[in-house]
């Protein structure tokens, strides 16, 4: 029996970023799926204060460095988020203008080179709902003692 063979080809991420500015913090969720659509493993956490836009970018940071870790080597990452904005920058269908958002996103190119296909897809929030609850929690100090690993 090949060893390798109960390794997913194929990853479904879907990530959210949520703000609360007058609080002065973010929450990222990133939530990754075999190709089953099998939860694997997820992640949030409560990080500094950042723009939507931000926060959306930041999200998919982490989940990209997350997904580095764990040593499986996908052959395709699928990313779906609710923030338009990001997945028609990253998928060339838009420039990013704002210097912060520049620099997430040359970030984030520099972590997907690491895999052999990444698409970035829009979702609708009804759809995101997950990484959208995670993201709020995480945002609102409710982040989850545990991670699924």
């Amino acid at each position: 029996m090949n060893i390798f063979s109960s390794r997913p080809q194929s990853y479904i991420v879907h990530t959210d970023g949520a703000t609360r500015l007058e609080r002065g913090v973010s929450g990222l969720a990133a939530i990754v799926r075999d190709e089953k659509g099998k939860i694997i493993h997820w992640w949030c956490r409560r990080d500094k204060r950042m723009t939507c836009n931000e926060a959306e970018y930041a999200a998919a940071i982490m989940a990209f460095e997350f997904l580095r870790t764990l040593h499986t080597n996908p052959r395709e990452v699928k990313l779906f988020s609710d923030s338009q904005v990001m997945v028609h920058q990253m998928s060339g269908l838009a420039s990013a203008r704002a210097p912060a958002l520049r620099q997430a996103q040359m970030r984030l190119r520099g972590l997907i080179v690491q895999f052999e296909k990444v698409t970035f897809h829009h979702i609708p929030r009804e759809k995101n709902r997950l990484a959208d609850a995670l993201a709020n929690d995480a945002a609102d100090g409710k982040e989850p003692n545990e991670r699924i690993t």
